[in-house]
């Protein structure tokens, strides 16, 4: 999964373009901008126009689309970008969409069944143009592969691509995209959450902690809060429930173990990123990233494991 293809509508927001080209626009990937009409200026937000170079024959190489959300959505996708997007399934591609581009995914009907992220405030305009397409509309991403979507385009959308770099080459890896990434692009992924000291310190303690008892109840008790007042506190300062953090930072340290220490068995990672058995450590790695944790060992600890050892 190194050769991205940004696919762009006929309008777009340049903020959201940003989001991939942060993420993807860098070595090792091979990256383009392409549209029905390259070399035909786009217009942005805000009076700006953004040129593509490529056009719809460049979605043939790519491993991954990554559909740029319109300034508005629409119902209708020509029928040269339809072909293109189910050329690129059929091949093997996957095809990402952030926040509203979902939408000209649904237009295509390549949604038709699948279960997407609400995206953003458009999720009752999906449901009403599009009523085969399932929302999860507590999920700030969704990964029905080879389809990802997210419910926005700010964090959202970066937790999206990352999630995809690290589901197919390493968690490290995606800690050293968002390590290299703009400061502009990152700040404004955390600013649009509200800041929490309360919740900050429970995170924080939980981070070092994954292998204890981290229920709502027990992080509640160490936020002085109620559950009630501790959950809605929570997703405010995360976008997130208590769980799905949880769960996420568990799979993130299991991805580590298993890449950086090629002697760690899967009964240890599962201890020690705090799952209950190795069972469901599989389970949710056969979920969130399409392999068993041996496998997930195998396919990458040789590629970062001499790194991490010096």
């Amino acid at each position: 999964m190194r050769n991205v293809a940004v696919l762009m509508p006929s309008t777009v927001r340049p903020f959201d373009l940003a989001v991939y080209c942060e993420v993807w626009d860098r070595p090792p990937f091979a990256f383009a901008i392409c549209s029905e009409r390259p070399g035909v200026p786009v217009p942005t937000a805000g009076g700006m126009r953004v040129t593509p170079a490529e056009d719809l024959d460049r979605l043939a190489a790519a491993d991954v689309v990554a559909v740029a959300p319109p300034q508005e959505p629409a119902r209708d996708v020509g029928p040269a970008t339809r072909e293109a997007l189910e050329n690129a399934l059929a091949r093997g591609a996957r095809v990402v969409a952030a926040g509203a581009g979902a939408f000209l995914l649904a237009a295509a009907g390549l949604l038709d069944g699948r279960t997407v992220a609400a995206p953003g405030p458009y999720a009752d305009r999906m449901r009403a143009w599009f009523p085969r397409v399932r929302i999860d509309p507590g999920a700030r991403y969704r990964d029905d592969d080879p389809i990802l979507t997210s419910a926005g385009t700010a964090a959202a959308g970066i937790d999206l691509c990352l999630h995809l770099i690290g589901k197919d080459h390493g968690a490290a890896a995606a800690a050293a995209v968002w390590s290299g990434m703009a400061l502009g692009v990152a700040r404004v992924a955390e600013d649009r959450r509200r800041r929490d000291d309360g919740v900050d310190q429970v995170l924080a303690w939980a981070l070092g902690n994954l292998q204890e008892d981290l229920s709502i109840e027990v992080l509640a008790r160490r936020a002085f809060l109620s559950t009630r007042s501790f959950a809605r506190r929570f997703r405010a300062a995360t976008g997130t429930t208590p769980y799905a953090w949880v769960l996420e930072q568990r799979i993130r340290l299991a991805q580590h173990l298993l890449e950086t220490e090629p002697a760690c068995g899967v009964e240890e990672a599962a201890g020690r990123a705090g799952f209950s058995s190795a069972a469901l450590l599989r389970q949710h790695f056969q979920r969130r990233l399409g392999c068993s944790p041996s496998q997930y060992r195998q396919r990458h600890h040789e590629r970062f494991a001499p790194s991490a050892r010096g």
